[in-house]
C-alpha cells in the first residue's frame, strides 16, 4: 500500500496553484489514501466572495472547509484528516469550539473516514477514526478539539481524555503479536519523539507538542503508549512548517519512528522546501518517502526520494535504515538549536543568581548570550534565545 501524507495546507482560494501542482505529483503516484494533517486555511482575511469576510480569518470557516473538502476530493483513493491547532479558528462564525468541531466533520465527511476496527473497538469520538489500508494495517487519526477554551496557548493542539481512551481501547484489540500494525496521525508531534521543533515559535508559547501546557500524566500519556503498545509502527506529524531534509526531521524514539512533515504552499514554507511525504507498505516493513514539490539542480518536480527504510525484525521490533545524509548545515539559513557539551565554554560552574549574562567580568544583558548549568536534581537548564530551557 502507498498512503500521502500532508502537512499544513493553509488553503488561500486566491493562490492555489502550488497546491495544485502538488495534488498532481502525488495523483500521478497512485496512493491507496491521502491523509491531511490538518490547518487547512490560511489565518488572515480572505476578502471577497471567496472568503469568510472582509476583517474575518479564512481559517476554521465554512468557506474554508468547503475550499478544503473540494481540493481533498481531487486526491485519488480517498483521503481522511485530523485537526490543527488553525482549523478552530472560525471565531468570527462559530460561538463554541463544539460547534465549530462539528462543522469541520460535516463539510469533511467525517463519518467516512472511520471503518476497519476489531468488532468491540467503540465508536470513535469526534475528530478521531481509523481506517484500514491492508490486512491487519490501520491508520489512526487523532485530533485537536479546543481552540476557545484553551487553558493556556489558543495554538496548543490538544488530544481530550476521550480520544486518548479511545484510541487505547483500539490498541488493546490490535497487539502487534497478532500481527497488528498501526500508523497515526496528529497535527503536531508528542513530547518525547526528538523531532526538531520551533522554539521561537511553538516552544516558549507552550503549543508544541501534544498537550504541551497539559499536567504531566497528561503529556507524557502518548509515549507511554507507545512504549506500551509495540503495534504502534510510526507517527506522522505536522505544524512546524520545516522540511524533511534535517537529520531529526524523521527520529526512532521509544520503537516507534516519529515523521515529521514539510508544507506545499510557497507562503508557508520556513526553509524554502515544499514537500510532502509517502508511507509505502511492503512486505516485511514499510519505506517513508519525500515528493519534492520545487525539483531543481537536476531534480523534476514531483520526484520521490526514499528516506527511511523499516524492516519487522519481530512483532515488536524494528530496525530503521537512514537512506541519506542530511542537509541541516549545508547553509546558515536554517533552524538550529544549541545543545550542551562538556567543554563548550558555555558552562557556569558558580551560578550566582545571574542567568542573562556569563559570569565573571562577562556580565551581558543580550539575547545572544548561551549559558547552562545543572539543577540540584542533574536536570539542565540553558539559556538560548533569551529563553531559559530545560
Amino acid at each position: 500500500f502507498t498512503v500521502a501524507v500532508l502537512g499544513d495546507l493553509h488553503l488561500d482560494p486566491r493562490d492555489m496553484d502550488c497546491h495544485m501542482t502538488a495534488q498532481e505529483h502525488i495523483n500521478s503516484i497512485g496512493a491507496r489514501r491521502t491523509v491531511s494533517l490538518g490547518d487547512l486555511g490560511v489565518s488572515k482575511p480572505v476578502p471577497g466572495p471567496l472568503g469568510a469576510g472582509e476583517e474575518c480569518i479564512f481559517a476554521g470557516t465554512t468557506p474554508c472547509f468547503r475550499l478544503a473538502r473540494e481540493y481533498l476530493d481531487g486526491f485519488q483513493g480517498g483521503f481522511t484528516a485530523v485537526t490543527g491547532n488553525h482549523d478552530l479558528e472560525g471565531i468570527d462564525e462559530f460561538e463554541s469550539d463544539q460547534e465549530n468541531l462539528e462543522a469541520w466533520a460535516e463539510i469533511l465527511g467525517v463519518q467516512e473516514f472511520h471503518g476497519g476496527a476489531p468488532a468491540g473497538v467503540p465508536a470513535p469520538p469526534l475528530g478521531a477514526w481509523c481506517h484500514s489500508v491492508g490486512d491487519k494495517t490501520l491508520l489512526i487519526g487523532l485530533s485537536s478539539t479546543r481552540f476557545r477554551s484553551a487553558d493556556h496557548s489558543s495554538h496548543e493542539v490538544h488530544i481530550p481524555g476521550e480520544q486518548m481512551d479511545w484510541f487505547q481501547a483500539l490498541l488493546e484489540q490490535v497487539p502487534a503479536e497478532d500481527g497488528w500494525r498501526c500508523f497515526v496521525f496528529t497535527h503536531a508531534p508528542p513530547m518525547g519523539s526528538g523531532l526538531r521543533v520551533l522554539q521561537d515559535v511553538h516552544l516558549k508559547n507552550g503549543c508544541a507538542w501534544l498537550n504541551h501546557s497539559g499536567d504531566r500524566d497528561e503529556r507524557r500519556r502518548f509515549l507511554q503508549l507507545v512504549r506500551r503498545y509495540r503495534s504502534i509502527k510510526a507517527w506522522f506529524s505536522g505544524h512546524f512548517h520545516l522540511s524533511h531534509d534535517y537529520q531529526d526531521s524523521i527520529s526512532f524514539a521509544s520503537g516507534c519512528v516519529f515523521v515529521q512533515t514539510g508544507v506545499i504552499g510557497e507562503k508557508s514554507t520556513r526553509d524554502s522546501r515544499r514537500q510532502s511525504r509517502l508511507l509505502r507498505g511492503r512486505p516485511g516493513g514499510f519505506d517513508i518517502l519525500t515528493v519534492d514539490h520545487v525539483g531543481g539542480k537536476g531534480v523534476s518536480p514531483g520526484r520521490e526520494r526514499l528516506d527511511a527504510t523499516v524492516t519487522y525484525d519481530d512483532s515488536t521490533h524494528e530496525s530503521v535504515f537512514f537512506a541519506h545524509d542530511s542537509q541541516d548545515y549545508d547553509h546558515a539559513d536554517w533552524f538550529s538549536a544549541f545543545t550542551p557539551r562538556e567543554e563548550d565554554g558555555c558552562y557556569i560552574e558558580a551560578p550566582s543568581g545571574m542567568v542573562a549574562g556569563l559570569q565573571g567580568e562577562r556580565q551581558e544583558q543580550s539575547e545572544d548570550v548561551v549559558c547552562w548549568w545543572h539543577m540540584a536534581d542533574g536536570a539542565v537548564l540553558g539559556k538560548h534565545n533569551g529563553m531559559l530551557i530545560e
